[in-house]
């Protein structure tokens, strides 16, 4: 059997332009930053809210194998739910609407599309991670106001031109917000975003932060893992076939 890491290594993948494109033109789906407003963009070293900015005009050069970006957490749940349904899978989310809230399901047993837990995403990194590039300017030189992401609550990094992208867990920098239970959680809440910039000299720290939701910007993006990969499932696999 193949450990953790190379499971979701082995499964983890960017969600490209076309992808995206095929969902939209199916289902005729408006993103997030289509319905409220516009998405962010980085312009004249700050942060703009574009009202034309979308995953189809992200204000920059994107062919259809490019990673999509501009799509929310919301976005991205949606997506992979549509996926799982056009690959004849069944889907990983269901949904709960409440009087102040939707919550949200998620089945890890399922054999459908679903987003990346933390601790599969930081998995899946640490299998595939590139060394530093030496002799680059300490990026804790960049002013602090300018350098944060709308929208974020940064622990690590959050830096100016990190690829980032969504991960399942609600929570704050700090951890998930108390909350025990990964499988069921609030359509509302922030969720742990990741990206592969790093800050110290060595690069140990790699971006960590919670955002919004609905947030999207041109940084942002979703790759999907499938089927039960989370590590206690892996422990229940291991003493079922003991």
């Amino acid at each position: 059997m193949t450990s953790q890491s190379n499971e979701v290594h082995a499964e983890k993948r960017n969600v490209t332009v076309g992808e995206f494109r095929e969902f939209v033109s199916r289902t005729s789906y408006l993103t997030d930053c289509e319905r409220r407003g516009g998405g962010w963009i980085f312009v004249r070293k700050r942060w703009e809210q574009k009202p034309d900015a979308s995953w189809d005009n992200p204000y920059m050069d994107q062919d259809e194998d490019d990673p999509v970006v501009l799509v929310s957490w919301h976005d991205a749940v949606m997506f992979a739910n549509w996926k799982s349904a056009r690959d004849g899978l069944g889907q990983a989310y269901t949904f709960q609407p409440t009087d102040n809230d939707c919550m949200v399901h998620v089945d890890f047993a399922s054999a459908g599309y679903r987003l990346p837990t933390e601790s599969e995403w930081a998995a899946a990194r640490s299998a595939s991670a590139s060394p530093p590039m030496p002799g680059k300017k300490s990026r804790k030189s960049i002013d602090p106001v300018d350098r944060l992401f709308p929208g974020g609550l940064w622990g690590e990094g959050g830096w100016l031109l990190d690829k980032l992208e969504w991960c399942w867990d609600p929570g704050d920098v700090a951890g998930t917000g108390g909350i025990s239970d990964l499988a069921t959680t609030g359509f509302t809440q922030p969720r742990i975003c990741r990206g592969k910039g790093t800050d110290g000299q060595n690069g140990e720290h790699p971006s960590r932060g919670a955002c919004d939701p609905f947030a999207a910007a041109t940084t942002l993006g979703f790759s999907l893992v499938r089927g039960d990969q989370t590590p206690a499932s892996s422990d229940r696999r291991r003493r079922l076939m003991s």
